[in-house]
């Protein structure tokens, strides 16, 4: 006997149950830094969701995810350290909303930076079901 959730070889694999695009919300990361902070413009922020990293520039940037808990971290790299004033929240996404919280750095670069949770609204549009992330 094979565990439930494993086929032998060949044998029919039943498809993965449809994606219900209602049960999706998005998450709205904002990274900026104070402009007297300028040499930021030359290093790329990193943003953490559940522990997957992903590189974005400065800006405002927008996840589509399973409604649930996350928790969202950011740095950036800066000279000899990879990690340079992170900060770490826990969000809650809810379906068809959009969630949104903003990092900033601290001012003196080897302090944590914040993270905080700046509210939530009405869902953006969401992609076609085809585009939505593996869950």
């Amino acid at each position: 006997m094979y565990p439930p959730g494993q086929y032998p070889p060949g044998m029919y694999v039943p498809p993965p149950p449809p994606v219900d695009p209602r049960m999706y919300g998005q998450l709205e990361v904002k990274l900026s830094f104070f402009f007297m902070m300028w040499i930021l413009f030359l290093v790329t922020p990193s943003v953490a969701i559940n522990g997957i990293i992903e590189r974005r520039k400065w800006g405002t940037h927008f996840w589509t995810l399973p409604a649930g808990r996350y928790q969202v971290e950011a740095w950036y790299p800066y000279l000899f350290k990879s990690r340079t004033s992170p900060a770490l929240i826990v969000v809650d996404v809810f379906p068809q909303q959009v969630t949104s919280v903003a990092y900033r750095p601290s001012m003196f670069t080897f302090l944590d930076g914040s993270l905080r949770f700046t509210g939530t609204r009405g869902a953006l549009p969401m992609p076609p079901q085809g585009m939505l992330p593996p869950g």
